[in-house]
Order: C-alpha cells, then structure tokens, then sequence
C-alpha cells in the first residue's frame, strides 16, 4: 500500500475509475427527453377526450415539446459551457421532473401546450450537458465506446 491509497480520493477520481456508472445516470436522463418526445402520439386520443381537445390543439401538444426542445438546445449547450455540465444536467432534470408533474395536473390543453413547451426547454439542458459529461468523465481511449453505449441506449429509447 503506498501513501497515495491511503488518502482519500476526490469526487474527479472516483468517477474517472467507474465512468460507466455516471454513462447509465446520465442516459436514464437522456431516455426520458427522448420517450416524452413521441410517447405522447400514443396518448393523443386520451389527452383529447379528456380534455376536449381539436386536432390541432392536439398537434400542439406535440410539437410544443419538440418546438421547446430544438429552440433552446444551442442556448442550453453555452449554458452548460458557462455554468458546468454537471449542474446545468441537474438543473434540466429537476425541471423536467417538475413539468412533467404540472403536466399531469394540468386542466385546459393551453395549460398542457405551455408546460409541454417547458418540458422541451428542460430536456434541451441534458442533450449537451451529456456530451459534455461524457467527455470529462471518460478517458480519450474510452470515449468511442462510451459514446456508442449511449448512443444505443438513446436509439432503444
């Protein structure tokens, strides 16, 4: 045992020596952007019986989410340069989470158009913080696979 085992290891190291568990929690997190942004299609009938919703306030629904999405998502990467990715990661999860539950208890589709929209802005925070994530937490020579890994678990999703 040398001295260096006998100290303790900074939070950087520990991830470094088990990257593969930070690649599973980040794309738990990049599942659910990808899952909400077509799960939706399948509760299309349900939303508008339930809320007495047209066809196109319907296809709002939809792409509200994918407008709110793909608006903010070069805005989210600078985000996610300026402040870290790690916390601009928490902060898209955190407000995720918490649209998702404004959504369920939403009343009127205009209600659910607008939080559906936030969701999007959200889920845009986790694409880049991600990528970004990867690449701090990965070694050079690992990155490709990690890469592919992921990339797999996003396509399964």
């Amino acid at each position: 045992m040398t001295l260096g085992d006998a100290l303790p290891m900074s939070r950087a190291e520990r991830l470094r020596r088990s990257p593969w568990s930070t690649l599973v929690a980040i794309a738990f997190g990049v599942m659910m952007v990808a899952l909400d942004g077509t799960i939706v299609a399948v509760a299309n009938p349900a939303i508008g019986e339930s809320l007495g919703a047209s066809l196109a306030e319907l296809q709002w629904v939809t792409h509200g989410y994918l407008l709110g999405l793909a608006v903010f998502l070069i805005t989210a990467g600078k985000l996610g340069d300026r402040f870290g990715y790690r916390r601009t990661y928490l902060v898209g999860v955190i407000g995720f989470v918490l649209s998702s539950v404004a959504i369920g208890l939403s009343v009127g589709v205009v209600m659910l158009i607008a939080f559906r929209m936030l969701q999007g802005i959200f889920g845009a925070l986790l694409l880049p913080a991600t990528m970004g994530l990867l690449r701090a937490t990965f070694p050079p020579d690992k990155l490709g696979r990690a890469f592919g890994v992921f990339g797999s678990l996003i396509g399964a999703a």
